[in-house]
């Protein structure tokens, strides 16, 4: 295989390694990737626009960035400064600022995009209608919240 593949597959590989880092180690990236995932899942029921899906889309993408940039910061921060010091707090409180800019924003990106009344009321309504896909997503609530607080599954506690 030419060198150029095989360095842009182990980008890749690097790059989906890192992804996974925050996933595994970043309960609030998981939060995010939850919400995200609800919100792509019901969004049908509001018949967005391509315009709003772009919006969404890139909402939720912008989010996931903050946290794994902030991630990326703790770490070097840490690399740098492994003891207690007031300008790695700084640091690590500004970055995570960064993300709590982005989640307030989203927040109010889905409230203009999802709070429509009528449409939340036909949704519990379908779900009630519906059985299977209540129970689907009767079901998704408890298993999100295991996915956000206990993974990942440490069988093996030391």
């Amino acid at each position: 295989m030419p060198q150029r593949i095989r360095s842009l597959r182990k980008s890749f590989r690097d790059a989906f390694r890192g992804v996974a880092f925050c996933i595994k180690n970043e309960r609030n990236m998981r939060i995010h990737l939850i919400v995200g995932a609800y919100m792509l899942c019901f969004s049908p029921f509001f018949h967005l626009s391509a315009a709003e899906y772009a919006v969404l889309l890139l909402t939720i993408a912008l989010v996931l960035f903050a946290e794994a940039v902030n991630t990326a910061f703790e770490a070097i921060i840490n690399l740098q400064a492994p003891w207690y010091d007031n300008l790695a707090r700084i640091g690590k409180d500004v970055a995570a600022g960064a993300v709590l800019i982005c989640a307030f924003f989203s927040a109010i990106v889905g409230f203009v995009l999802f709070f429509h009344p009528a449409t939340l009321l036909f949704i519990i309504e379908y779900l009630f209608s519906h059985l299977f896909y209540g129970f689907l997503a009767l079901v998704s609530l408890p298993l999100s919240s295991i996915f956000i607080f206990f993974f990942p599954f440490n069988v093996h506690k030391h």
